[in-house]
């Protein structure tokens, strides 16, 4: 397994998600963020490397990454960190 490319495409769909996730926290509050940082945010993610990057997945397809995997490793991660961000929110509100 290559993380160095599982790496790079979790970093780069993160790129569109992030702004999306914080400017809905600003507006709905930290709790929301992550739910949607693990969400609907890795679509909106997903729909932002379509448009400005899907030339680089020939690259993930050749090292044997289909775009369903890559986005379910990103998935998984975005999960586990929303899962212990709210844990913490909750313990500490």
């Amino acid at each position: 397994m290559n993380i160095r490319a599982i790496w790079k495409y979790y970093v780069d769909i993160n790129m569109f998600n992030i702004p999306f996730s914080l400017f809905f926290g600003f507006t709905s509050g930290i709790f929301w963020s992550l739910i949607m940082f693990s969400s609907f945010g890795i679509l909106m993610g997903y729909i932002g490397f379509h448009a400005f990057k899907k030339n680089e997945y020939f690259g993930y397809y050749n090292l044997g990454f289909t775009k369903f995997n890559l986005i379910k490793k990103v998935w998984l991660i975005n999960a586990s960190i929303s899962f212990l961000g709210l844990l913490i929110f909750m313990i500490f509100r």
